[in-house]
């Protein structure tokens, strides 16, 4: 079950991350860096899950983080500057 709220190029962009992290993991564990292939991991299994439908996209959940540059500019023009 795919998630059918995700456009092609962005189903095609998770694909390549997920490959991506994956062949990184890979490249981390060889090396011995067990935090950095953990991390990795993680991010390959998020991408993997929002790819078959199993977590959202959480799109919402990006424009709502203030440390996300398109949440910060919104808020910037949100509130008028005062003298």
């Amino acid at each position: 079950m795919s998630n059918q709220s995700l456009r092609q190029s962005e189903i095609d962009s998770l694909q390549y991350i997920s490959s991506m992290t994956n062949e990184l993991v890979q490249m981390a564990e060889a090396s011995r860096f067990p935090m950095i292939s953990y991390l990795l991991g993680m991010a390959y299994a998020e991408a993997f899950d929002v790819l078959r439908g199993a977590r959202p996209a959480r799109h919402a959940q990006i424009s709502r983080n203030p440390l996300h540059p398109k949440a910060q500019a919104r808020d910037s023009r949100a509130q008028p500057r005062r003298a």
